[in-house]
């Protein structure tokens, strides 16, 4: 985890993706906790992983829905904010990989990035799931995944779980509080959710998987 402070920054590239993103990229992934996403149901489409037995050669399973909304490759766009920003991931990504002792050969890719912009009435989250991949073989052999907040949309302070981000490992909820410049990086198999948001303003984070 790091934060960063050049807020005015963070504030441009929000208010970039405000304008550059439609309603449904904004939402992608957000979910209303206990409660069935008629869209999903009526949109599914299966692409053959609904078998009656199989086997994979791994233990990293994937955990959550199968649907899939494209992502919207944020940090793909052009705007010199989103070029600070990849290369901070990108150098935290290799920094955490060092320390991990992991061997590599120093060439980081950000495969997937999805900024997000929860609106502050209306309490969405994402019910617990992990980035793994669903085909075991697409598995990167170091591959992690993250967050960088660009607003943590000012949540209100009678809901203190509103839009905290969990880490659920062996049974324990490890919680942290988005702020604004946060850049939290983890492994892509540990499970996590985010408790539904309700805040003043929207919160902006930026999804991504990053690998070596």
């Amino acid at each position: 985890m790091k934060v960063y402070d050049d807020h005015d920054m963070h504030e441009t590239v929000y208010d970039f993706g405000m304008q550059a993103l439609n309603e449904r990229q904004k939402k992608m992934g957000q979910e209303f906790p206990d409660r069935l996403d008629e869209e999903r149901v009526t949109t599914y489409k299966d692409t053959g992983y609904l078998k009656d037995s199989w086997v994979e050669n791994t233990e990293r399973n994937p955990i959550g829905s199968r649907f899939w909304v494209p992502p919207n490759n944020f940090l793909t766009l052009k705007h010199p904010g989103i070029e600070i920003i990849n290369r901070r991931i990108k150098e935290s990504f290799v920094y955490l990989v060092d320390n991990l002792g992991l061997p590599h050969k120093n060439n980081p890719q950000i495969t997937e990035s999805w900024a997000q912009y929860y609106d502050p009435f209306v309490g969405r989250g994402q019910k617990q799931h992990s980035h793994s991949r669903w085909n075991p073989r697409e598995e990167p052999e170091i591959g992690f995944s993250g967050g960088y907040y660009l607003s943590d949309g000012d949540p209100v302070e009678d809901h203190p779980y509103s839009g905290v981000f969990t880490f659920h490992i062996r049974g324990l909820s490890y919680f942290i509080r988005p702020r604004k410049g946060m850049l939290i990086i983890w492994p892509n198999d540990i499970v996590h959710s985010v408790k539904p948001f309700y805040g003043k303003k929207h919160r902006c984070v930026i999804n991504f998987n990053v690998q070596m």
